[in-house]
């Protein structure tokens, strides 16, 4: 009797019942993973969903929802909504813009009063430039009038307009900053080795004129030196230089962060 013979390894009936197997395996696979998305733990969502807003500072930064998320539908893109951030959050918008409206008025009337009284006397009106920047009111003194070469003695003559321009910043809130600088011409004395320091000693002598002459508060000064590095013009020409050859005297605005250090 002949015997039968097996099918060869590998033949289609053994390999079809392979794959059926794997086929079954995926899609148990698959059926599973959905079951895992549709049980969404809401409160975790709720709680990372809140956290997110709290560290951008949003109002409306993400929506979430209690309900069974569905599945055949293509979700739709969510458009975060942060809101903007204020310039000061103890403040309302009124009140900031109120009050640098205010501030604008205050450093115009400074330079009117100035220019005011220093328009009857012609070596005033020219040893001085005065404008508003985006740091507040700039009053920049020409170092070839204030001062003579060499020196950060300021000369006498020009004590009265130094004074003037002491009470008329005393009665206002502002901090101030005093700055000196110098041309590109090289220094070498005993007493200024430097056009670093020599700016310097002339910023400290307008600092301690403004204390002592109308007791300016020491805590609402500061006062610092350049040298020749921050030139408003070229030093080829002496006009140039003379222009570099300055101390600035900057009334901070409160609205630009550019306050003097706490203690």
């Amino acid at each position: 009797m002949r015997r039968k013979k097996k099918p060869p390894e590998g033949s289609n009936k053994e390999r079809w019942m392979i794959s059926y197997g794997d086929f079954l395996t995926t899609l148990l696979s698959f059926f599973i993973v959905m079951f895992a998305i549709s049980k969404v733990n809401n409160v975790r969502l709720k709680e990372l969903a809140v956290s997110i807003q709290q560290a951008f500072g949003a109002n409306k930064f993400i929506t979430v929802s209690t309900s069974r998320p569905n599945i055949a539908s293509t979700p739709s893109l969510v458009v975060a909504h942060v809101a903007p951030s204020q310039f000061k959050v103890s403040k309302s918008n009124k009140t900031l813009i109120k009050e640098e409206k205010y501030e604008a008025i205050v450093f115009s009337n400074i330079e009117k009063q100035i220019k005011s009284f220093a328009f009857g006397n012609s070596a005033y009106k020219s040893s001085f430039i005065i404008y508003k920047s985006t740091r507040g009111l700039i009053i920049s003194l020409k170092g070839s009038s204030f001062f003579r070469s060499g020196s950060a003695r300021i000369l006498k003559k020009y004590y009265p307009l130094l004074k003037y321009i002491a009470l008329e910043l005393l009665n206002v809130k502002n901090n101030v900053t005093i700055e000196g600088y110098t041309d590109s011409t090289p220094i070498h004395t005993i007493r200024y080795p430097n056009n670093w320091m020599l700016s310097t000693a002339r910023a400290v002598s307008v600092l301690g004129f403004f204390i002592k002459s109308v007791n300016f508060p020491p805590e609402r000064l500061s006062a610092s030196g350049y040298g020749k590095y921050k030139p408003v013009a070229s030093n080829k020409t002496a006009a140039g230089r003379a222009l570099n050859r300055r101390v600035n005297i900057v009334v901070l605005s409160t609205f630009l962060n550019n306050e003097l250090p706490r203690s």
